[in-house]
């Protein structure tokens, strides 16, 4: 209701103004403006006339500079992004260069390392083969000892025994003779005491 209302007195507004010969889109653009004539002529003069805008007005955000120069800008950092670019590269051939030179020292080392102990176990080898054979040969000596020893051992014991029997037979035949001695004399004794006795008669 208040819309149709308004229109109606813009209509009636514009209706007296154009019988007046008034244009009434100016007169309505002026009744709109806040500010006079006067007035702007004063905001103006209270704060002086502003500079001319640089490259790039700040207040407005807006970038003027010169195609040539937005051109050589980028060329300058195409360039320092191509130079960056390429020390990343050359440091990294470097890297990679030093990397497999190290890699290639390693390996030769490594090689030259494993040939010593393929060496080293060959010596080992072949002491223990030998030490292994001495062994062997001492302990067949020393078995061949031990039989020889036992063998004496036992002619030793043989000859002990023996000579210990025949010291008991000796001695056995040593009694016996004792006694027949003895019983000779007992009879000597015996056959004298009788022709003593004869003969005192």
């Amino acid at each position: 209701m208040e819309r149709r209302g308004r229109k109606h007195s813009r209509r009636a507004a514009k209706a007296h103004l154009e019988a007046q010969g008034k244009d009434p889109v100016i007169d309505e653009r002026e009744e709109r403006n806040p500010f006079t004539e006067t007035k702007e002529e004063d905001v103006t003069a209270e704060q002086g006339e502003r500079e001319p805008l640089d490259e790039t007005d700040e207040y407005e955000g807006v970038d003027t500079n010169k195609p040539e120069d937005i051109a050589a800008g980028i060329s300058e950092d195409l360039a320092a992004k191509r130079r960056r670019i390429e020390m990343d590269t050359e440091a990294r051939h470097k890297a990679k260069k030093s990397k497999r030179a190290l890699r290639k020292k390693q390996l030769k080392k490594h090689k030259r390392d494993y040939k010593h102990s393929l060496k080293l176990l060959n010596v080992l080898d072949e002491f223990i083969i030998y030490e292994q054979k001495d062994e062997e040969e001492e302990e067949k000596e020393e078995e061949e000892l031990i039989k020889i020893f036992q063998e004496q051992q036992k002619r030793w014991y043989r000859h002990r025994s023996l000579r210990r029997e025949r010291l008991r037979t000796m001695k056995l035949l040593r009694e016996e003779f004792v006694k027949v001695i003895k019983k000779f004399e007992d009879y000597y004794h015996g056959v004298f005491s009788d022709e003593d006795s004869e003969f005192d008669n």
